[in-house]
């Protein structure tokens, strides 16, 4: 597992170099106007983040240890598909509920079925994170987002 965590995590480093320069090449803009390659590159700093603390893990790790096996079961791969699925109808329902609506259900969702959460924590958490997201892009960046059929 050290080895092939070493190399995965390797291969997503370069291409979140990759990102990152495309992002850089397509002007990055500021943060009150963002150029068209400012979400790119900031993706790609996330990208080699994440891989360098892949790396460091597999790196640091002994030749004896084992990582969790795709096959042998240890990955719940029925969530992995549930998470998925709602995703893909996410980004369908998303023009159509609009964004707070699509986005509160989504969370709901995935607060409720990947790591079962109380019904209070769970709408809690998706009204919160949605409101908060929905400031950020819509009142703060001026993001213009879908309204959904509510208006």
């Amino acid at each position: 597992m050290k080895k092939k965590d070493f190399l995965s995590s390797l291969f997503w480093l370069a291409v979140g170099f990759g990102v990152c320069y495309g992002g850089y090449d397509l002007e990055l803009g500021t943060l009150r106007d963002p150029g068209s390659g400012f979400m790119f590159f900031w993706v790609g700093v996330i990208m080699i983040g994440l891989s360098l603390a892949v790396l460091v893990k597999a790196v640091r790790m002994k030749p004896d240890q084992k990582g969790v096996g795709l096959l042998r079961g240890e990955v719940r791969w029925g969530k992995i598909l549930s998470v998925l699925a709602a995703l893909v109808l996410y980004a369908y329902v998303f023009t159509h509920l609009g964004f707070i609506l699509s986005t509160v259900f989504l969370l709901l969702f995935l607060f409720k079925t990947v790591e079962p959460q109380k019904w209070s924590w769970a709408v809690l958490g998706a009204v919160i994170s949605t409101l908060t997201a929905y400031g950020v892009f819509q009142l703060w960046l001026g993001t213009q987002l879908p309204r959904g059929f509510l208006g």
